[in-house]
């Protein structure tokens, strides 16, 4: 597999939302994710401008360094998380990027749901979200569930060896010589 784009999720893998949402409201998101505080405390957050405050996640330059040596292009791919926010949100997310001198084309899309449209077999994405990794795989590309830098670097240099060296390896396997 020759990996043509990688792409990287914003929050939980680069951008530390949750960090910021519990200094802002004395609870984690996944707190209030299920009761009716969740709806106000984040349309608050995204009022507020909070996306384009939040504070790298504690490993993100060192998953960062190691993906800029990469010969790939590389894609940030981040939900707004609902259509009614992506106008607010995104440019909170860009100003973050900005801010963080990262400068990867930024695809914003209005739900993590709609990631997998960005799926290709010779594509992969970096993401936290186990449902949005599913849906991925589903469509065809490859799915890296971050839950640190360490691991995921691990990961990828394992496809990055693979997607090296597999054309090599499948010239001697398809000659009979070889075998």
């Amino acid at each position: 597999m020759k990996i043509e784009t990688l792409y990287i999720d914003m929050d939980g893998v680069i951008a530390d939302f949750s960090k910021r949402y519990k200094e802002k409201f004395r609870v984690t998101p996944e707190e209030t994710r299920n009761n009716k505080e969740f709806n106000s405390y984040f349309d608050k957050f995204i009022s507020d401008g909070e996306f384009s405050t939040l504070d790298l996640m504690p490993d993100a330059t060192e998953l960062l360094n190691f993906v800029s040596e990469i010969d790939t292009p590389k894609e940030i791919l981040s939900s707004t998380a609902r259509p009614q926010n992506h106008g607010m949100i995104a440019p909170q997310k860009q100003m973050w990027l900005n801010k963080h001198n990262i400068h990867y084309k930024a695809n914003f899309v209005p739900g993590k749901s709609l990631k997998y449209k960005y799926a290709t077999p010779n594509s992969i994405i970096i993401d936290d979200t186990k449902s949005v990794i599913d849906d991925w795989n589903k469509a065809g590309g490859v799915g890296i569930l971050h839950t640190d830098a360490v691991s995921t670097i691990a990961i990828l240099k394992m496809y990055l060896w693979f997607s090296l060296y597999t054309p090599y390896i499948m010239k001697y396997v398809d000659n009979s010589k070889y075998i």
